[in-house]
């Protein structure tokens, strides 16, 4: 399962429906607070977080630090539309491996990112097996 969390609801639904439409599992939380709450629910599910990285209260590498305090092989991918100077602010903030995508960004090119990200999985149908990327 894969968590998604960005405060803008643009970005966030248009995550959600690339990822669904691929035939992943996603949950989906427009802030940080609203993203810890869901994987205290779902704790065991989540192998991947993608999240924005300007946000608030706390930002998106605060957030990763926490979850991956909490679950060392959770995946993360970073997206955000900050560049140059205002994309410094937040480096070395983070010091777990993870992806970035800079927005915009394709529909490909955020698959690309999460086939490469440990444990993704596209959820069993009637029609397909269950594939693991």
């Amino acid at each position: 399962m894969i968590l998604v969390v960005d405060d803008e609801p643009a970005d966030l639904n248009m995550m959600r429906d690339i990822l669904v439409q691929a035939g992943y599992t996603v949950v989906t939380a427009p802030d940080p607070n609203a993203a810890l709450t869901l994987y205290q629910r779902h704790q065991g599910e989540l192998h991947l977080l993608i999240t924005d990285v300007a946000m608030a209260p706390i930002n998106g590498c605060e957030l990763a630090e926490k979850l991956t305090e909490l679950n060392k092989a959770l995946g993360v991918i970073f997206v955000s539309g900050y560049s140059g100077a205002q994309a410094l602010r937040y480096e070395g903030q983070y010091q777990t491996p993870a992806a970035f995508l800079m927005k915009p960004f394709t529909s490909e090119q955020l698959l690309a990112q999460v086939r490469e990200s440990p444990e993704p999985r596209k959820v069993r149908t009637a029609s397909s097996q269950q594939s693991e990327f």
